[in-house]
């Protein structure tokens, strides 16, 4: 793997691949789930589903949840869409309590995303994602991707996924969203960047875990021995696939939330690509949701396989 600039190690730039191969987004239905409540807030899900239905050609089904079942008027009327608004939409409806009707709705319909922003009608202060959303991202059979409001006049002027951001922790189950996010970039054609945070905090506890380097603030000791061997493992999720363009490999000290946030502005990414463990409890949960407060990209979550966390715990 050659060096690309200070800070970063290349991976080896490689043919693409034929998408009619198949793989994670293409074992799917080509189906993504975009929930409304009503909420200008929430439009802003509609805008990035627009962008991926190009990039993936999928089909757009705009969902509501109620308890009462609605005719296809009030349907509209309840999402605050207008007729021209769902040309070439399926508005669909999950019948009963929000977070269970939208899970089952995903599991029906076979899924391949399920995409939100952070809130709606209300902000819930103090919280990064209103409790509704917490628990789709629970119970979800897909990747969830989450936009926060503010961002959504700015998804209206990047209609490419140019720059993909993926962060990695040194645990053995994270290398399971690296198949996902470099399949996803052969077919946007977009640079993957793959980001270390060295941190003093409680790293995860999977066996297997690469540890953060002794001299965290003194790289010209463990920072060009540790990079070969984080290369060694991870470079061979990498390096198996075959990518458009070339990856990169950065290294970062400080709070891991922080500096991904602060790699992913000096980037100017698309996107920032997550693992998610299926639970909101700390360490791992901490950076998530500090992603997920000030990401000025789209944040696309994928779950790791539960059977990959279970036998690294």
């Amino acid at each position: 793997m050659s060096r690309t600039s200070p800070g970063s190690e290349g991976v080896p730039e490689r043919q693409d691949v034929n998408p009619d191969e198949g793989g994670f987004w293409h074992r799917r239905s080509p189906v993504i789930l975009v929930p409304l409540d009503g909420s200008e807030e929430a439009k802003a899900g509609l805008v990035a589903a627009r962008v991926i239905e190009q990039l993936l050609d999928v089909k757009i089904h705009v969902v509501h949840a109620s308890e009462d079942t609605l005719s296809h008027s009030e349907l509209l009327q309840r999402i605050a869409l207008n007729r021209e608004e769902t040309r070439g939409l399926v508005v669909d409806q999950a019948v009963g309590e929000a977070t269970e009707g939208i899970v089952r709705l995903a599991k029906e319909r076979g899924a391949l995303l399920i995409v939100m922003t952070t809130r709606g009608h209300t902000a819930y202060l103090g919280r990064t994602v209103r409790p509704v959303v917490e628990q789709i991202i629970g119970g979800a059979p897909c990747p969830v991707l989450l936009i926060r409001p503010e961002i959504g006049q700015w998804l209206t002027k990047r209609p490419a996924v140019r720059q993909i951001l993926l962060p990695l922790d040194g645990a053995p189950s994270s290398a399971a969203v690296i198949g996902p996010v470099l399949e996803l970039a052969q077919h946007t054609g977009a640079r993957v960047n793959v980001v270390y945070v060295a941190t003093q905090a409680r790293r995860p506890q999977e066996k297997g875990t690469l540890t953060t380097p002794q001299y965290v603030d003194q790289p010209q000791y463990e920072w060009p021995s540790w990079a070969k061997e984080f290369l060694r493992r991870f470079g061979t999720s990498l390096g198996q696939h075959r990518l458009p363009t070339s990856a990169r490999l950065f290294l970062r000290r400080g709070d891991p939330a922080n500096e991904i946030l602060q790699l992913a502005q000096e980037l100017d990414a698309d996107l920032i690509a997550l693992e998610w463990r299926g639970h909101w409890g700390p360490p791992h949960a901490a950076v998530t949701r500090g992603v997920l407060r000030e990401a000025q990209c789209p944040v696309l979550l994928i779950r790791a396989r539960r059977s990959l966390v279970a036998r690294s715990s």
